[in-house]
């Protein structure tokens, strides 16, 4: 989580599209914190994150669609398996709309969900209007949790180092009583 925060406040809108494509729903939680500082213009990284939504969704598409034979074999590194993409295939002849929205906002289903709509050559316009309304309301909703919520994570990250000092300084107290206690029945052993 730092080294994203760090590499956004450093490269800012160069780097926010690539993290955009690869992370779209973490990085508006993130960039809408980083709003909120006044880092980033809400505005601008708005459509930037439907923008990388959008292209990431097409290059899964484009993955199903022409890429079956890079699938079969290396599907599995992608978080694609065979079962995933027919239980997606499925579902996705009977009810296309709702297999993409469950795709879209599913984070274990996603990416198999997309590449199904791409393999089933399901029509492209269809489906980049159905990401495009999905992405623009995600997009929203998570930017306004990260405005809203983001200065948040600092304070969790504050009692969460705290819970982490007491947690530890507590363990050491315990080993050195159990030790006490190993100590001292071995020196009454040993007296007796």
């Amino acid at each position: 989580m730092a080294h994203v925060l760090l590499l956004l406040t450093k490269y800012k809108y160069l780097i926010l599209l690539p993290v955009a494509i690869l992370e779209g729903p973490f990085a508006s939680i993130i960039v809408g914190f980083l709003a909120s500082s006044g880092i980033f213009n809400l505005f601008v990284v708005y459509l930037v994150l439907v923008s990388g939504d959008m292209i990431g969704d097409s290059f899964y598409y484009g993955l199903g669609r022409w890429g079956s034979k890079y699938l079969t074999k290396h599907g599995s590194r992608l978080g694609i398996t065979h079962e995933k993409l027919e239980n997606a295939k499925k579902y996705f002849a009977d009810y296309h709309h709702k297999a993409l929205i469950i795709s879209k906002l599913a984070y274990g289903v996603g990416v198999s969900g997309l590449v199904a709509a791409g393999a089933l050559r399901i029509n492209y316009k269809k489906f980049m209007k159905t990401c495009f309304f999905i992405a623009v309301v995600q997009s929203a909703f998570l930017l306004v949790i990260g405005f809203l919520f983001g200065h948040a994570y600092l304070q969790i990250e504050k009692y969460l180092n705290i819970y982490a000092k007491v947690m530890i300084v507590g363990v050491f107290v315990l080993i050195g009583y159990f030790v006490f206690l190993k100590v001292k029945k071995n020196l009454k052993i040993k007296t007796v």
